[in-house]
């Protein structure tokens, strides 16, 4: 047999496979081997004391998408959808540090096909990303980002960012005007609800100036009002520092327009502080949620930096109801036999 005949075949199937091997090499360069920049967006970085609005938009699948507008006001952040009440301007602020600050890790694909996989379908064609958009006072876009999976491997990822410190995570993000994706590095939200990005401050005074809280109206009967004192260290109920303690944790879930709430039925509690300042929350639970209003005022005897405290409140708080949760009427609608265990 000429071995030479069989050679001849077997040198063709080789030098196809190297050129078809050469090929996908060369596709694949458009893929993952673009360079990463230091900076993701290093022109929005660059100008970031100019930025006056942040969109965050989650996709919601078949439901559309959820969205928050954030704009900066003389005082701080606010809320258009919420009527211009006021932001945490701490979360807000770090996200637009965040995005200035992100770290392109290595190059994902650049295939549009491929987005989805990585969470990075756009919100509005029933994507999972998260989209940030930051633009300045004249509505110019100065990044629009969306944040998609974080990376699969939590062990790997773990291992990489251990010198980063705990807080930082990796995931995928493809900026809007790019088919591009990269791996990155960094720390962004994905907290899609008003809790997270409403101002968490209640009204509330020093802790060491509370001396009385009183639940219930004036005209209210038997276990309806009911109040508990401090004495000495401690205070006249048992259950009182528990109270206590829940209710400096407490924070509002979402708000609304105070006068598109009936508090007809509302139920009251008053925090009554050593140098004549009260403060009023009044409650009125639903089904499933609590809304409540609050007001201060100062003794007639108060100095005059009561005075001003509690007109300072009242200019903060006044003509907006919070919600909470139903979970949350152990603190704002707490029977007496709560407190007296």
């Amino acid at each position: 047999m000429d071995m030479r005949r069989l050679l001849r075949p077997l040198a063709l199937v080789t030098a196809a496979s190297l050129i078809l091997a050469f090929t996908a090499l060369l596709g694949e360069r458009r893929v993952n081997a673009v360079p990463p920049p230091q900076t993701l967006l290093p022109e929005y970085a660059a100008s970031l004391a100019r930025a006056q609005k942040l969109e965050v938009t989650h996709g919601t699948g078949i439901s559309g998408t959820r969205g928050l507008v954030i704009s900066r006001a003389a005082d701080g952040w606010v809320l258009d959808e919420r009527w211009g009440y006021p932001a945490n301007d701490e979360l807000v602020n770090e996200t637009l540090l965040a995005l200035a600050d992100l770290k392109a890790v290595e190059a994902r694909t650049a295939k549009a096909d491929w987005h989805r996989a990585l969470g990075l379908g756009v919100p509005e064609n029933l994507g999972a990303a998260v989209r940030f958009r930051v633009s300045d006072g004249a509505g110019v876009e100065m990044a629009s980002l969306l944040l998609g999976k974080e990376q699969q491997s939590e062990s790997e990822a773990k291992q990489q960012v251990q010198n980063y410190g705990p807080e930082l995570r990796q995931f995928y993000v493809r900026r809007a005007d790019s088919d591009q994706t990269w791996l990155a590095r960094g720390r962004l939200p994905r907290n899609r609800e008003p809790a997270a990005w409403i101002d968490p401050s209640l009204a509330r005074h020093a802790p060491e100036k509370l001396q009385q809280v009183r639940f219930g109206k004036a005209e209210d009967k038997g276990d309806a009002k009911f109040k508990f004192i401090r004495v000495g260290e401690g205070w006249s109920l048992a259950g009182a520092q528990d109270w206590l303690r829940l209710f400096e944790t407490l924070r509002p879930d979402d708000v609304g327009r105070a006068d598109g709430i009936n508090f007809d039925t509302a139920r009251p509690f008053t925090l009554s502080y050593s140098d004549g300042l009260s403060i009023t929350y009044e409650n009125v639970g639903a089904a499933t949620v609590i809304w409540s209003r609050m007001s201060a005022q100062a003794a007639a005897d108060a100095d005059a930096e009561v005075v001003a405290l509690a007109a300072q409140i009242n200019a903060r708080f006044s003509g907006w109801a919070l919600r909470f949760t139903a979970e949350r009427s152990p603190i704002l609608l707490p029977a007496k036999r709560d407190l007296t265990r």
